[in-house]
């Protein structure tokens, strides 16, 4: 390894090959990824800062990583396009769903806690520079719909419907998928949850309890644990309704796979990932990591990741970056004027077709629970080993 090569861990959802080699076209000092599954990279970059320059995931998982001192605070005088990054979930239409909002853990508190605003004398640094965020929910094959009753409407509830028994796949990350498992039991009648993004041991224990009856009677599919798995889960003879994120879904649709992607009546369950610095970073290498945290927000990861379906905390350089059909469809909302690419040139939006839920706003103002480590966390995290190991 070069000695003055910057580390960047992460997961295959933002680390992308082409992200990553316009990274190391545009930036003049060496680079070295290092993909991960989300887990495994959560676990590295709490007890292993020193492997590490910058760490690329999910705001939901701060809380770990700040309290465990394992991150330092980005200094936001140093990020040239700061006064643009808006965060998602920060505007009053973003309305007040459940689970940790982005922005409540973007600002270093004097206290040293995390907070949604700038601490005493204006000092702005932030434990995470907000990157990419999107919402999810799940996709099914077309012949579901021929289940369906007149006017049904999507909902999370169709997880654990029985009419689709043994067709139903899940991801391996609890931080997701006991979220979307949460308020399918909810809206199903089969569990009572006042907030899903934070569960209690009762509601927990119920939960599961619903879940491991659905386990042993053949419910769920394999489990996933990278969109190429999912995507090959979802590809699958007998696989016909599962989570599904973004990147996997396109990647279905540009191969000519009929799917659906679900807008429930519900809501969303919405994320957010950012940029953070390793507490050991410093000299020669932080100078780097800022050149890598500034260059995220030129416009060209932003173009990347729109053609994957995921949004960007800085949208304004995406008008150079994306064509005006391309800002229509992912961002606008508006039918596609065009068949429109992903990330390898592959047409995945045919001519016509609309974003389900509508433009970026209209979609993250549907969000009705964010991905959230909750208060029960290592409780919730031994149920669901019992669940995927069970």
């Amino acid at each position: 390894m070069s000695e003055t090569a910057l580390r960047i861990i992460g997961t295959s959802v933002t680390l992308t090959e082409e992200v990553q080699s316009k990274a190391r076209a545009a930036l003049n000092f060496p680079i070295e990824f290092e993909v991960l599954d989300g887990l495994s990279c959560q676990r590295r970059g709490v007890l292993s800062p020193e492997s590490y320059d910058v760490y690329d995931q999910w705001f939901h998982s701060l809380d770990l990583l700040w309290t465990a001192g394992s991150i330092q605070p980005v200094e936001t005088q140093r990020i040239s396009r700061w006064s643009q990054v808006r965060v998602a979930g920060a505007e009053a239409a973003a309305g007040h769903a459940f689970g940790s909002r982005p922005n409540d853990l973007l600002y270093i508190q004097p206290d040293r806690t995390l907070g949604p605003q700038p601490g005493l004398n204006g000092d702005a640094r932030i434990a995470m520079l907000p990157t990419t965020y999107n919402v999810d929910s799940f996709a099914y094959a077309t012949d579901v719909s021929l289940a369906l009753r007149p006017d049904e409407p999507e909902s999370w509830a169709w997880l654990l419907d029985d009419r689709w028994h043994g067709g139903c796949t899940l991801s391996l990350d609890p931080a997701s998928s006991a979220v979307e498992l949460a308020l399918a039991a909810r809206a199903s009648g089969l569990v009572t949850i006042a907030d899903p993004g934070s569960l209690t041991i009762e509601e927990i224990d119920a939960l599961f309890a619903v879940l491991m009856a659905r386990k042993r009677s053949g419910h769920f599919t394999k489990l996933w644990g990278s969109a190429e798995d999912s995507v090959r889960l979802m590809a699958s003879p007998g696989c016909v309704i599962g989570a599904l994120w973004s990147p996997a879904y396109y990647t279905l649709r540009g191969r000519g796979q009929s799917l659906i992607y679900a807008a429930p009546c519900e809501g969303y369950r919405g994320w957010h990932s950012g940029l953070s610095l390793s507490a050991a970073v410093s000299g020669d290498r932080l100078d780097k990591a800022y050149a890598y945290l500034n260059w995220w927000l030129d416009g060209v990861p932003g173009a990347i990741m729109a053609r994957q379906g995921y949004y960007m905390s800085v949208a304004e350089p995406l008008r150079d970056t994306l064509t005006a059909r391309e800002w229509d469809y992912w961002y606008g909302g508006l039918p596609a004027a065009e068949d429109l690419p992903g990330l390898d040139a592959t047409i995945v939006v045919r001519r016509g077709e609309r974003r389900e839920g509508g433009s970026y706003r209209e979609r993250v103002a549907k969000i009705t629970v964010w991905s959230t480590i909750m208060q029960e966390h290592n409780y919730l995290i031994r149920k669901w080993r019992d669940f995927i190991e069970g």
